[in-house]
């Protein structure tokens, strides 16, 4: 059975009103994982503990701008640097990422980590 990880995606705002910013990072958020979700596929021998995020450079329309890079370190074990990578490949697969200009300012979702971490019933 295929089983889709949770992942959170998180965003700088730098919006006046902190009702809105609140709003905007919950919809940026709800929005990248809907479209994420759809291209990962968790690696079969995934720790459960296993936490990687991706930094991710969008342009203007939503497409990548450059290589989406793992923010911070990757234990040594292979079955967590291979979570990192399919995490990273999910990002690369769904780009470009549709509707977010919708939801808030370019600069807010400018540049984004996004977290992967594994469901909780692994």
């Amino acid at each position: 059975m295929l089983r889709r990880a949770a992942l959170v995606a998180l965003a700088a705002l730098a919006l006046s009103a902190p009702a809105r910013a609140e709003d905007a990072t919950a919809a940026l958020a709800t929005t990248l994982h809907r479209q994420i979700a759809r291209c990962w596929s968790l690696p079969a021998d995934t720790p459960v503990d296993a936490t990687a995020r991706v930094k991710v450079s969008l342009t203007e329309s939503g497409e990548l701008d450059g290589s989406p890079t793992i923010d911070g370190p990757v234990a040594g074990d292979p079955a967590t640097k291979a979570f990192a990578a399919s995490a990273v490949r999910a990002v690369v697969r769904c780009a470009p990422f549709k509707g977010l200009a919708e939801l808030a300012p370019y600069a807010t979702w400018k540049t984004l980590l996004v977290t992967f971490r594994p469901p909780d019933d692994l």
